[in-house]
């Protein structure tokens, strides 16, 4: 029973160790991470979300009516008048304010309720203005998640190298390591000479050293990437592959023009705001309560009031005029550099996409002549098992073998990144 507990035991702990070595790192999940740690991205969404509640707080502003109390009380003594301290008669040799501007005192608690009238027009350029910065916040998150994926992209890639040529000497040892034993168990019975086991066997211990400085290096850029996104966990981990595919969809207006296309549209509407104010502005207006400047019969001070207030600019210096200049010199500007960028993002993309198609030719013909290697390999491993070639002539080949595996491997990794690059200018 104790031996059937210990077997199952062991399976559980290998099952598990198994489970830990399989679990692999994807691209996406660590996109997810770093966006969750991009701090400019909180900050953006949150500016974002501050303006959409700004467009309630415009229409309250300039149509809703405001109601507000206000309450007033002066004094304004005289002095020298007969040993009245406030009158709205005083003497004329009396010392204190002149009665026409006080009246003796103020003394009020009114409510007040304001309107704005036909500003219809105007409240939807400031509105139209908003929407306008809300939609520029939005292209800026956009572009930013598309770079934050970008530079995380690259950044895998580099570590996903490290991790091919870290995996390609384990499989290398692994193999030299079954080479190993079999060579010497050849040389116990005289088919090899010691010194091509010893040969061997250093090579063996030479790859031991170079996949541990491998290793190191590995995890330190691996760390590195998982500090980008958020993640404390320093142990050993693997990433999955990644093979991004090439974008080659049409799209109507490039994520690197929006800014310029916005920016002209932006000189268009301020200048829709900034006329606002050569509109008529009326104003209706009422209050109701106490209000009084004498004391004496104060309490029969209760009344109300309203009105109509309309201002209209007649005439400002020509700042109109000078106002549309300034914005016509901006939108030349935004037009201007929205040719040059395009000019850049064509000439980027045909650049990516040439670069592509002519790695794709290389790893064709590096894929077919890894498969010769392969079957090369196969048959050096089998004389090596029957002492029918030199040990120095194996190594040779495995070097070969191995550095053109590795090459093609680096090679599908770099036209990864041509991948990701053509993508991220194809946006």
């Amino acid at each position: 029973m104790k031996k059937n507990n210990k077997t199952f035991g062991l399976i559980i702990f290998y099952v598990l160790l198994g489970n830990n070595l399989n679990a692999q790192m994807t691209f996406s999940e660590l996109f997810e991470k770093a966006k969750e740690q991009s701090t400019e991205l909180i900050s953006l969404e949150a500016s974002r979300d501050f303006m959409v509640l700004e467009a309630s707080k415009i229409k309250a502003k300039n149509i809703a009516p405001q109601a507000y109390l206000s309450s007033d009380i002066l004094f304004a003594p005289y002095f020298n008048n007969n040993g009245e301290i406030i009158s709205t008669n005083p003497q004329n040799s009396a010392i204190g304010y002149d009665v026409g501007i006080t009246n003796g005192g103020l003394y009020s608690f009114l409510f007040n309720t304001e309107i704005p009238v036909f500003n219809h027009k105007q409240v939807n350029n400031l509105l139209e203005q908003n929407n306008l910065e809300i939609t520029k916040t939005e292209t800026m998150i956009n572009t930013l998640t598309i770079e934050l994926k970008y530079s995380l992209a690259l950044q895998y890639l580099d570590v996903l190298t490290s991790q091919v040529e870290y995996q390609n000497l384990q499989e290398n040892l692994k193999l030299l390591k079954q080479q190993l034993i079999i060579a010497k168990s050849l040389t116990g019975h005289g088919l090899y000479r010691y010194v091509d086991y010893r040969l061997l066997q250093t090579a063996y211990i030479s790859d031991s050293i170079n996949m541990e400085n491998s290793e190191a290096a590995f995890l330190l850029k691996l760390n590195q990437l998982k500090t980008i996104c958020g993640i404390a966990d320093t142990s050993f981990s693997q990433l999955a592959g990644f093979e991004p595919g090439l974008n080659q969809e049409e799209i109507d207006s490039s994520i690197f023009l929006q800014t310029y296309i916005q920016d002209s549209l932006s000189a268009v509407i301020q200048q829709k705001v900034f006329e606002n104010r050569y509109k008529p502005q009326v104003k209706v207006y009422a209050n109701t309560g106490l209000n009084s400047t004498s004391i004496p019969y104060f309490g029969n001070h209760f009344g109300m009031s309203a009105g109509v207030q309309l201002t209209y600019t007649l005439f400002d210096g020509k700042q109109k005029q000078i106002n549309r200049q300034q914005q016509l010199v901006l939108m030349e500007q935004a037009t201007r550099e929205r040719e040059i960028e395009q000019f850049k993002v064509q000439k980027q993309k045909t650049s990516y996409l040439n670069a592509i198609q002519a790695l794709n030719t290389s790893i064709d013909k590096e894929e077919r002549l890894q498969k010769d290697y392969s079957e090369i390999l196969s048959i050096y491993n089998n004389e090596l098992q029957n002492a029918q070639v030199g040990i120095i002539d194996y190594l040779n080949f495995l070097q070969l073998f191995n550095q053109n595996k590795l090459t093609l491997e680096n090679h599908k990794i770099e036209r990864s990144k041509l991948i990701v690059e053509y993508n991220y200018w194809n946006n």
